[in-house]
């Protein structure tokens, strides 16, 4: 069968990152592009400011030595320099890989190790020190970039001056040849193996979900977005392409501690996040709803805003519903508008499901809410709720080049031009079919108008509310080496922690706190479960902080496979586990 990214590409304009970049360049180059805070205050770069960087990076990454197809890999948070670095090695016709700025070193070394990246750029001295833990066993590894400057190491100032003019004829060679089929990047994602994969995502990939998406979201040159998903997150990346398209501005968050704060300073129109933010924020505005009288107030407006949104689906708003709005609005709502800046136009959510209840907060509060799903290997949307009709409990309809079939089995495939080549290193994967299908794991189901939901998940990967995804199997078998733990099922699934459901050994855990050896008395028991708590922080502890185990719940009884918790083969039946020790799993993630 045809590659449907071959077909896409056979019609488009643009079908590469530094086309498609160049373009934009051409019709808004003195707009503001990146910012970032100084001394208190939000600087931007123009794009054409920034593309004078991005070509002193590709000249200098020629002169370092780099052939086409090598690995660029960069472990930094959300900065102008990741965007400079970014563009600057596929101008070079280089492979950029990203990873996440707060990877344990272990992981730092696997990644580094099988992509066989060449050059690494760092952002702070606290990761420049991750990576100096692992540094002997990075044998491919030519050259470090530190972007904040240290004494010693070569920074990004020294970096972008290795090439020259000589080198720009080279960098618009490597440019010219460049093909929508040709490897951009390598982003690495955890399998239930819980070893990293490279997913292999092409120009055309990027470049088509980009420019597909971001007609559908209606983003425009006049659009600003502050951004603090993390841009090694394929979903802030693809938002980036998409708003670079179109000659949009993009301010970088400080921190995550301080996104309240620049929110007010960069008063965005875009705002995309995974569900754990706005899950806060509508929590903070429930706290904020104290004594009888504002607590009816709110109700009020939340019952006037729903019943207005509804509305607004069939065009039909009552003058009386109007008016009403009206003074909901300037009441209650005006308040949550003014909390993220004022001129929010979209809120985009995704990688983890969105509880119903805040979206329907936000929407009753006036905002346009786009959800959607999507994953690494499919650059990533494959749908998204419609601006004009989104329907909650659904993550919307499929992107206009792409195709979303429903397996027998009820698992989601997908095919179309965003599709990955495969995962590096991996020829024996089969999760692209030979029809050219990608089989994501997941179940679902369309609805009559076409609306996808999310039912299940095949594979048994725990996506937590901020969208990083985590491999149960190797924390449980970590948990098991503990003399105290027999059996461990680690959660966290939609929630913004991983947690642990422990069955003890009555024995050895009775002996040690000096409590008869009874399983239903254990779990009950204070002295235990701090035990068990020190001891999954201890086991835990060279996992990525996203990944450690932050609480447990001592279970009552041994999972067996009489009682229906486990397979023949022993394997936990995960559902039934959690569906059977709700209570304990609910105690853990209580505020």
């Amino acid at each position: 069968m045809p590659d449907p990214l071959e077909e896409w590409a056979s019609k488009a304009t643009l079908t590469t990152i530094p086309q498609m970049f160049r373009h934009t360049v051409e019709r808004y180059g003195e707009r503001p592009y990146l910012g970032a805070k100084l001394e208190k205050t939000y600087h931007y770069q123009t794009y054409a400011e920034i593309q004078t960087k991005v070509h002193a990076a590709a000249r200098s990454l020629v002169a370092l030595g780099l052939e086409p197809g090598e690995r660029v890999a960069q472990l930094a948070g959300n900065r102008p320099e990741w965007v400079i670095t970014d563009l600057g090695a596929q101008h070079a016709g280089l492979v950029h890989v990203p990873l996440y700025p707060t990877l344990a070193p272990d992981a730092i070394a696997y990644i580094l190790n099988d992509c066989q990246a060449r050059i690494l750029v760092v952002g702070t001295a606290e990761q420049r020190e991750r990576v100096r833990q692992v540094q002997a066993e990075l044998g491919h590894l030519k050259t470090i970039v530190v972007l904040d400057s240290q004494p010693g190491e070569l920074d990004f100032g020294e970096f972008l001056a290795r090439g020259d003019e000589s080198h720009q004829a080279e960098v618009e060679r490597r440019v010219a040849a460049l093909k929508a089929t040709d490897l951009a990047s390598l982003v690495y994602t955890s399998g239930t193996t819980g070893q990293p994969k490279g997913a292999m995502l092409r120009h055309g990939n990027f470049v088509s979900n980009a420019l597909e998406a971001g007609s559908l979201i209606g983003v425009r040159s006049d659009d600003l977005e502050l951004s603090f998903l993390p841009l090694s997150h394929v979903f802030e990346r693809m938002l980036l392409y998409a708003l670079t398209s179109v000659g949009a501005g993009i301010a970088y968050a400080e921190s995550l501690e301080t996104v309240a704060q620049n929110l007010q300073e960069v008063r965005p129109t875009v705002m995309a996040s995974v569900p754990r933010l706005y899950e806060k924020l509508y929590a903070r505005v429930q706290a904020g709803v104290q004594g009888n009288v504002r607590q009816k107030l709110f109700r009020w407006a939340l019952d006037v805003g729903k019943r207005y949104f509804e509305a607004g689906q069939s065009k039909k708003i009552p003058r009386a519903l109007q008016l009403e709005r009206r003074f909901a609005y300037k009441l209650v709502f005006s308040k949550v508008h003014q909390r993220l800046g004022g001129r929010i136009r979209y809120l985009i959510t995704g990688s983890a499901p969105l509880r119903r209840e805040v979206g329907e907060f936000f929407l009753a509060a006036g905002f346009k809410l786009l959800e959607g799903y999507g994953l690494t290997e499919t650059s990533p949307i494959v749908t998204v709720n419609p601006p004009e009709s989104p329907r909650l409990g659904t993550v919307g309809r499929p992107l206009a080049d792409v195709e979303v079939l429903i397996a027998p089995d009820g698992e989601i495939l997908v095919r179309g031009p965003n599709v990955m080549a495969g995962y590096l290193n991996r020829p024996e994967d089969d999760s692209i079919d030979a029809d050219g299908w990608f089989h994501t794991g997941d179940i679902g189901a369309f609805d009559q108008d076409g609306y996808l939901s999310i039912t299940d998940r095949k594979k048994e990967l725990l996506v937590l509310s901020n969208g990083k995804k985590v491999a149960p199997a190797p924390l449980e078998e970590r948990l098991k080496a503990s003399p105290y733990i027999e059996q461990a099922v680690a959660v966290g699934d939609n929630r913004n922690f991983v947690a642990a459901l422990l069955v003890p050994d009555p024995v050895a855990l009775g002996e040690k706190v000096g409590a008869p050896a009874d399983l239903a008395a254990l779990a009950d028991n204070p002295q235990a479960v701090e035990l068990l708590t020190q001891e999954a922080t201890r086991l835990c502890a060279d996992f990525s902080s996203y990944e450690r185990v932050k609480k447990v719940a001592l279970l009552p009884r041994e999972l067996t496979e009489a009682a229906g918790d486990l397979t023949p083969t022993l394997k936990v039946k995960r559902r039934v586990v959690l569906e059977r020790f709700a209570e304990q799993l609910e105690n853990l993630y209580r505020e």
